[in-house]
């Protein structure tokens, strides 16, 4: 088999964005979807070499927005979340950790010690005088970032299609 050589290249390209997906179940068996569309991996490219261990690599994937006008009303958030229907309060509905990882419908990596889904916000408040705090109707998200980590024990997918500007 012949090796395959990578380099890094300095430019992000158009193809380096990718849409990741975690797909899991609760323990009552329904499905649990996450979805980050426009996703970069905008992690550092760390692998630890350790004597009689693995190697895990954690991969982490930003969804980015689409739109490049800062005034646009499209407030959307890059990313879902979708349940099975049916999923309802109880025990049942307790999301699992073992799940699938996939990049544009391909499985990613198997994965050790999972991964985890984060979504990290921007709050304003518009304050005016005599107001005791924050106020209904007055608070704006101004930046949202959702992020997905998976833990990578062996690669199932080029290891290009994890990190961006590799040719």
């Amino acid at each position: 088999m012949a090796a395959v050589s990578l380099a890094g290249t300095g430019v992000i390209a158009s193809t380096d964005y990718h849409t990741v997906v975690w797909t899991g179940t609760t323990k009552g068996g329904k499905e649990v979807k996450i979805t980050l569309t426009n996703a970069l991996n905008k992690g550092d490219f760390e692998w630890t070499f350790a004597e009689k261990d693995d190697t895990v690599a954690a991969v982490t994937f930003e969804a980015c927005y689409a739109n490049t006008d800062a005034a646009s009303t499209t407030t959307t958030e890059p990313f879902t979340i979708t349940y099975a229907d049916g999923v309802a309060a109880g025990a049942g509905e307790i999301v699992l950790g073992a799940g699938v990882f996939s990049i544009d419908g391909t499985d990613i990596a198997l994965t050790r010690g999972g991964g985890s889904f984060k979504v990290e916000r921007e709050y304003r408040e518009i304050n005016a005088d005599g107001d005791r705090g924050a106020v209904m109707g007055r608070v704006v998200i101004d930046a949202s970032r959702a992020s997905i980590t998976l833990n990578a024990l062996t690669m199932l997918t080029s290891v290009a299609d994890l990190y961006p500007a590799l040719a």
